[in-house]
């Protein structure tokens, strides 16, 4: 038996913003680096065998910070990079409903079969990240892993794992350099213990 730690990059300076941070490749802030070393601190205890990220830099840089804490490279994985929002990428949230009304309000009701102009859906997103993560849980199923990845990505995962409608993945919280604990079991199945625990970051306040 082993667990993978899913967790969500640090901080980017469009997350303060609201803004749709998809497969543009920004680095963390400030902010989003004090949060990654915090997570190192959390998962130190952990006995963390092997570390892997996506390859956008905020997901690269957070991974590497937790692994100079745990003395461990860091593996990149192309598949786990996030939602492909296409023309949206940079966007506020608030301004689409003004310049796209019936596509976003599409996309709102299915997001699972309904892209953003040159992006992906949310199946498409689940179908190149759900076999990576059940790659890596094959191979350390003994031992415990961190996957360091995105918003959307991990909540496609998670919905995954609990047989939910992708389509209300909005229930799922995460946070930046917020956790998830998956325990994998010798049969095959996953059962998640956490989601979303952020508490090794209360320090930094909101």
């Amino acid at each position: 038996m082993g667990r993978v730690y899913l967790i969500r990059h640090g901080e980017v300076a469009w997350n303060a913003a609201n803004a749709y941070v998809g497969s543009t490749d920004i680095p963390l802030n400030d902010r989003g680096r004090e949060q990654a070393a915090l997570l190192a601190e959390r998962l130190a205890k952990e006995g963390i065998a092997a570390i892997y990220a996506s390859d956008l830099s905020r997901a690269r840089e957070t991974a590497e910070i937790v692994g100079e804490r745990l003395d461990l490279s860091v593996m990149l994985i192309p598949a786990l990079q996030e939602l492909d929002y296409g023309e949206w990428e940079g966007m506020p949230e608030s301004e689409l409903p003004v310049r796209y009304p019936e596509l976003f309000r599409q996309w709102k009701a299915d997001p699972a079969n309904v892209s953003p102009p040159n992006g992906e859906t949310f199946s498409q997103l689940r179908d190149r990240a759900y076999p990576a993560f059940c790659r890596i849980a094959e191979a350390h199923s003994d031992e415990n892993v961190a996957v360091v990845a995105h918003k959307s990505t991990n909540r496609a995962l998670l919905c995954c794992l609990l047989g939910m409608d992708i389509n209300r993945y909005k229930q799922i919280g995460q946070l930046n350099a917020a956790l998830n604990v998956v325990e994998s079991r010798a049969d095959g199945r996953f059962i998640i213990e956490h989601i979303n625990e952020s508490c090794h970051l209360s320090r930094l306040g909101r």
